[in-house]
């Protein structure tokens, strides 16, 4: 798959509401970040099912705030990435399926629901779990969806779990080698994985490189391009590794509506133009991405294991 899309190095117009704060503002504080086997430091998961102050709102790092604002599709490719990512793993009906990072569930009720299929869904956040867990049971396939606490560098499950894998901006937040090797030995032979990550479309200036990091809010957090993806999955010995990358518009309005709908999209504006911390953390974020269009893309990854 070394099909690639051109991405478009014009600034988007940005909305009113995502203007740059007044310069007068504080410099963002630190963020929270998801806990992880290899920090010992990071904060404490705030919890998004409560009601959080202005000082933790601007310290959500960026999945957990759109999880908070109640952004139902959270990764770099939106449903378009989704529908790209099972195109090229193309399950059987009534298999086993893992999904890494399940975050708040729609994507794992999907497959399921589509696929016949029984879906274990793992995340490191107990917010995340929490969420995924409720919408689950609104959804009422308790039967087909379990929703579990796991890291992906030690998941708490036997050789040869699952038919297949899929990962949805996963990789580039975890030591990779090791999340990988989890990926193949939990992976039956013959099996199939399907990864969509976040990418680097140009290498940035370090500076743009270093930001992008702050914003997103986690200290393990690693972009790579299209061909160092594949090549980090052909190293960790999954076969048939292929990789294409498409234009990141996650965070493009036209992106958003075509993600969330009408209805959920009026919920999200709704939430955010509610609290001025809202509209100062979404700003921070949408003024970086737009501003720096030209370097982001996403990458769809594919393997199998073979042996």
């Amino acid at each position: 798959m070394k099909q690639h899309q051109s991405i478009a190095r014009a600034t988007p117009v940005i909305p009113d509401i995502f203007q740059p704060a007044p310069s007068g503002d504080a410099s963002p504080p630190p963020r929270y970040e998801t806990p992880h086997a290899r920090l010992g430091a990071c904060q404490p998961d705030p919890g998004l099912s409560r009601t959080l102050s202005d000082d933790e709102i601007l310290a959500l790092n960026t999945y957990d705030f759109m999880a908070y604002l109640g952004k139902s599709v959270i990764n770099p490719g939106g449903l378009k990435g989704r529908e790209q990512l099972l195109a090229v793993l193309n399950p059987r009906r009534g298999t086993r399926i893992l999904e890494i990072g399940c975050g708040t569930g729609h994507a794992a009720c999907h497959i399921a629901r589509r696929y016949h299929s029984h879906v274990t869904a793992i995340d490191v956040s107990p917010a995340m779990i929490q969420s995924a867990t409720r919408h689950v049971q609104s959804e009422r396939l308790q039967a087909h969806v379990q929703c579990e606490l796991a890291d992906v560098t030690r998941m708490p499950f036997p050789d040869g779990s699952f038919d297949y894998v899929i990962s949805q901006a996963v990789l580039m937040f975890v030591d990779k080698p090791r999340a990988l090797g989890e990926i193949r030995r939990v992976l039956r032979r013959g099996g199939g994985f399907a990864g969509l990550e976040f990418s680097w479309k140009t290498s940035p200036p370090e500076e743009v490189r270093q930001t992008t990091y702050q914003i997103c809010g986690c200290r393990t957090l690693e972009f790579h391009g299209t061909r160092e993806w594949g090549q980090k999955l052909r190293l960790a010995g999954l076969d048939r590794v292929k990789s294409q990358e498409h234009r990141f518009t996650m965070l493009s309005l036209p992106g958003f509506m075509h993600d969330e709908g009408a209805l959920n999209t009026l919920r999200i504006m709704r939430r955010l133009l509610a609290r001025r911390a809202n509209l100062r953390r979404m700003r921070e974020i949408w003024k970086h991405f737009a501003r720096h269009s030209a370097y982001f893309s996403y990458s769809v990854l594919s393997a199998s294991r073979l042996s």
